[in-house]
């Protein structure tokens, strides 16, 4: 990259966008580039800096674009055999992202406001490039071989493994990040039609946000994109199949591993999806357990006994209901212990509940952390961009933490009798061999 240029993208967003936290947040202008296309525009002018989204609705947890291999096909465009479009970004000082995640696949970049046609005429040439560089994709493809056997050897890894193969069915898009992946296909003509389906999905995303205006943003937009496909292919959407009750998975699971020195725990069961009625109550009543560093489970395992350096809570914020957890680690000759306090924290907490000072506390970093959301017009742009792909209410998450700020500690209490009933969660459990 470019220094010299980037340094003042750099000192903008660091020192001139840092004052958006406090104020009212920029407004999210729409319309319909194409019956497939939304366009999203968050306009600001108080800095020279443009952030471009391009968001398209398919990700890892699709059976199609695994099948396609469509991790590699869209991140691989920007990577012609010469590296032209390389040195062109670079003679700009920026440098464009390519990120897959489970239900979309992003092509993000920020730029100089002054180069803004010259940015765009470089995105069009990455969207229309068919020479893809095999070498770049025979080098990913031993990186994902070493990266898969490395994993094997992480406790994290196989413990989240093994708990998500406890609670989900095989075939659930919800396991697929934890299992081995394809081989990175280097068939080169493959890749190039797996890309071009991807940028025709319906439902894809321009997202534009700071210094430029609604003309500049229409102009720039236009025939940025190939036209839209008429409907998807077959198998784009994941695959959600029912998950484990209880009774259909082990209460106790586990998995010896060598080398290791300490213990590696997580209770775990299904959480309540965004959108759930019981999400807002979940949402207060997993801070006080687990979600801050004076919860529960932190203060029980880590500042009271000195079990572990680290224990919380983890998972259980996705829009389909998710793995949900109450983890730690420890050093081997603790491990009875440690398990036994997790246990009896939260039999607790299923039996008395939360104290009044635990909800007010829980309430206010809820509301309060919604400031992210509108710390720029990037994180705008982003939160709006994540609605309009869902289908959901401009402001959505704020909503849901004015409700979880708003529900009584009887409400919550009650929440707490219903889910975190200790017969409903299983554990696994890693440990040296």
């Amino acid at each position: 990259m470019n220094t010299a240029r980037a340094l003042p993208i750099l000192a903008v967003l660091s020192g001139g966008l840092a004052g958006l936290a406090g104020e009212a947040p920029p407004s999210v202008v729409r319309w319909q580039a194409d019956e497939s296309t939304t366009v999203l525009l968050v306009e600001d002018d108080r800095v020279p800096v443009v952030e471009l989204r391009l968001a398209f609705p398919v990700g890892d947890w699709s059976p199609w674009a695994r099948e396609n291999h469509a991790d590699e096909a869209f991140r691989i465009q920007f990577h012609d055999p010469d590296g032209a479009l390389r040195r062109r970004a670079d003679a700009l000082g920026i440098r464009p992202w390519f990120s897959v995640s489970s239900r979309s696949m992003l092509l993000s970049v920020s730029f100089l406001r002054e180069d803004t046609e010259a940015v765009f005429e470089l995105v069009r040439d990455i969207l229309a490039n068919r020479s893809f560089d095999r070498s770049e994709l025979r080098r990913w493809r031993k990186e994902r071989a070493l990266g898969w056997k490395q994993k094997q050897r992480s406790p994290h890894f196989r413990l989240e493994q093994a708990a998500r193969r406890t609670l989900f069915r095989p075939g659930d898009s919800r396991r697929v990040p934890w299992e081995k992946p394809p081989r990175v296909s280097t068939d080169v003509e493959r890749l190039v039609a797996t890309r071009d389906v991807i940028l025709r999905l319906p439902g894809r995303q321009i997202g534009l946000a700071g210094n430029i205006d609604r003309a500049t943003a229409e102009q720039v937009v236009e025939n940025l994109l190939p036209p839209a496909l008429e409907r998807p292919p077959a198998g784009i959407d994941p695959l959600l199949l029912p998950p484990r009750g209880p009774d259909e998975r082990p209460r106790r699971l586990v998995i010896p591993m060598r080398r290791l020195t300490q213990v590696y725990m997580v209770l775990g069961r299904i959480a309540p999806a965004i959108g759930d009625p019981d999400y807002p109550a979940f949402l207060v009543a997993d801070h006080v357990l687990g979600g801050n560093f004076h919860s529960r489970l932190s203060t029980a395992l880590r500042h009271e006994k000195g079990d572990t350096y680290g224990a919380g809570t983890r998972g259980g914020n996705d829009l389909v209901p998710e793995a949900y957890g109450l983890a730690t680690f420890t050093r081997a000759p603790n491990a009875a212990s440690a398990e036994a306090t997790l246990r009896e924290v939260l039999a607790t907490f299923h039996e008395n509940g939360i104290t009044e000072e635990e909800r007010a506390l829980a309430a206010g970093f809820l509301v309060g952390r919604g400031w992210r959301r509108r710390a720029s017009p990037g994180a705008v742009l982003a939160e709006a961009m994540w609605e309009q792909q869902f289908g959901l209410p401009r402001g959505y998450r704020d909503r849901l933490a004015a409700q979880a700020a708003a529900l009584t500690l009887d409400e919550i209490d009650a929440f707490i009798r219903r889910f975190h009933d200790p017969e409903r969660f299983g554990i696994v459990i890693a440990r040296p061999r």
